[in-house]
């Protein structure tokens, strides 16, 4: 018993530490920001140049959370049949809840079984798994098609270098496509690579279980995962616009994605990616001549309303 005590410790010494290098370089990047730029500031957290862009990002709040419940209801419906559809919608916000404070928000794919009737731990956690990994893939395509734009547009490199990698990233990408559409590739492979190690299988992550090897489910919940992309992208031009006071469309639209592409790349060492996330948006943006109190407020507010406000009632439930 003393034995147990002990390790339950330490495992709370080793959460609480975690928090707190997450807390301290989040606080580092903050202070560096605030002090390279003078128009950051969080007094101009809410001093918007034109409202209705904010409004609007505000208002598409509840279709990007419609999109994720819908992604997180297609696996639900043909892996955990049974469930309450309030009992699937109350999982995505605890998802949110649990990964807020865990790096690169892993603690969202078992965080969703805790609303979740007569389910196993480690097959929501594969269950979750697919439906971000059908979201990261969205957010690499866009991003690394975007650097390699970017870096020629900017950065001057090789015109000829820049249609290789283009054609290189088609190619890489259609067959990840490809792949992640093939159930064997799930089964066979993936599957078979994690059911070697049979305690993770069991008790944290099982794909064999799920039997999520349907190319109709992949396909639709990759379909979502599309207009989900485009729709928390169109909040993050529409709170720059809000902020900065004007619109360059397209300009946006390629540093949005670098912004996204970047935060998925680097590990979550800071608490809920603030600074991270924040810091991209000042450099890309600020090629686009945005300033970076502005792109730094818009990141965050985006934070702020997809990710740390849902995060409450997920913590309730």
């Amino acid at each position: 018993m003393a034995g147990s005590i002990g390790l339950k410790n330490i495992d709370a010494w080793k959460v609480r530490l975690l928090l707190g290098i997450k807390i301290f370089i989040t606080a580092g990047l903050i202070w560096y920001l605030t002090n390279k730029f003078s128009d950051i500031s969080f007094s101009t957290f809410l001093d918007f140049k034109q409202e209705l862009p904010f409004f609007i990002a505000v208002a598409l709040v509840p279709l990007n959370f419609f999109l994720q419940y819908r992604k997180w209801l297609m696996i639900c419906d043909h892996s955990f049949s049974g469930q309450n559809r309030s009992d699937i919608f109350k999982s995505v916000l605890t998802g949110i809840s649990t990964g807020l404070l865990t790096p690169g928000r892993l603690g969202g794919y078992p965080g969703r079984a805790f609303p979740l009737q007569g389910v196993k731990l480690s097959e929501v956690t594969a269950g979750a798994a697919i439906d971000k990994l059908n979201s990261l893939l969205v957010i690499l395509i866009a991003g690394s098609f975007s650097a390699v734009i970017f870096l020629h547009s900017f950065y001057k490199v090789d015109l000829n270098l820049t249609l290789s990698l283009l054609f290189f990233l088609t190619g890489v990408y259609l067959l990840l496509v490809y792949l992640m559409l093939t159930p064997d590739f799930w089964r066979d492979f993936v599957g078979a690579q994690i059911a070697r190690v049979k305690v993770v299988e069991k008790y944290f992550i099982n794909f064999h279980a799920i039997g999520l090897f349907n190319r109709g489910v992949f396909g639709k919940n990759f379909a979502y995962s599309l207009l989900n992309y485009a729709v928390f992208s169109t909040q993050f031009i529409l709170l720059v616009a809000a902020y900065h006071g004007d619109l360059s469309t397209l300009g946006m639209i390629m540093a949005s994605s670098l912004v996204f592409f970047t935060k998925s790349l680097i590990p979550g060492i800071t608490f809920g990616e603030i600074g991270i996330r924040e810091s991209a948006a000042v450099f890309f943006f600020g090629h686009f001549g945005v300033p970076a109190g502005a792109a730094f407020n818009a990141a965050l507010m985006l934070y702020t309303i997809n990710v740390l406000l849902p995060a409450i009632p997920g913590a309730i439930f």
